[in-house]
């Protein structure tokens, strides 16, 4: 399951007229947030597989002052009014079990502790409608602001989908001005434990990269 979801900050400007504050979003009552882009990156096909891949997507970013929000293939919503733990139901797309290929729906739930002001522990979890498999992920992000206008994100993280993994990754966003900004990311990745020699496994560890332009409304 990506961690996609709630590991970005929006880098977004406000929409709507100022009124009371969402005590959940900290948002005024009623506005919204969003940014819409596309993305180039590599990856493996397939957790363990020795071929790579290609591709140019589209990214789309939401934030309402309610909770609810979209964030690439996942959407969900934010229902506690405790900044520091945030909480809620989440629903994304992940890989089929091994070997069958293929995204399905995956309905869960997130937790989200900020343990500091620039460090943050993420939970996910999730059950494939198709396959029927528990998808989790547990990571931890440290936000470090370069200056106004460059933000990098280190992520460690640890995640079952196909398969049991580790990454460690950075991503980095450059404001290229009020609207637009370019995103790039890099992520190592090894299968964990039994996963190495799962059948089908041909390579135990990868890279993945992007690089994106989003424009904020």
């Amino acid at each position: 399951m990506r961690a996609a979801i709630l590991l970005l900050p929006l880098l977004l400007a406000a929409a709507g007229q100022a009124g009371a504050q969402s005590p959940v979003t900290l948002m005024p009552e009623g506005s919204r947030e969003g940014s819409f882009g596309f993305a180039y990156g590599e990856a493996w096909t397939r957790q363990g597989s020795n071929t790579r891949e290609t591709s140019v997507y589209p990214w789309l970013s939401m934030a309402w002052s309610n909770g609810a929000f979209v964030e690439g293939l996942s959407a969900g919503w934010k229902l506690s009014e405790d900044q520091h733990l945030q909480y809620g139901p989440l629903l994304s797309f992940s890989r089929r079990a091994q070997g069958v290929g293929g995204t399905q729906p995956t309905p869960g739930a997130f937790v989200q502790w900020r343990v500091l002001h620039d460090v943050e522990l993420v939970a996910l979890t999730g059950v494939g409608v198709r396959d029927g498999a528990v998808k989790a992920e547990l990571a931890l992000n440290w936000f470090y602001p370069v200056d106004a206008d460059h933000t990098m994100v280190l992520q460690a993280a640890t995640a079952k989908d196909e398969l049991w993994s580790n990454r460690l990754g950075a991503r980095w966003y450059w404001r290229l001005g009020r609207r637009h900004t370019l995103m790039t990311s890099v992520t190592g990745i090894r299968l964990a434990g039994s996963s190495a020699h799962a059948p089908g496994v041909e390579r135990r560890s990868s890279v993945a990269w992007s690089a994106g332009l989003l424009y904020s409304f």
